[in-house]
């Protein structure tokens, strides 16, 4: 395999958890749910669905 092909496989990888990192938060925020987070520190909080989907887009510039 290639450098350019693994690049290709990685950037397929990259796409597709996004894609479904979106359709997750898309569906928690319609059933109005939460999601869990962990802070490099090892503290887990939580943060509506809504706000972890616009922090997603923001992030991700989609």
């Amino acid at each position: 395999m290639t450098e350019k092909e693994r690049n290709e496989l990685f950037d397929k990888i990259v796409i597709g958890l996004q894609n479904s990192t979106e359709a997750m938060l898309r569906e928690k925020k319609s059933r109005g749910q939460k999601v869990a987070y962990i802070k490099p520190n090892g503290k887990v909080y939580t943060i509506t669905a809504r706000t972890a989907l616009k922090n997603f887009i923001e992030q991700t510039n989609r």
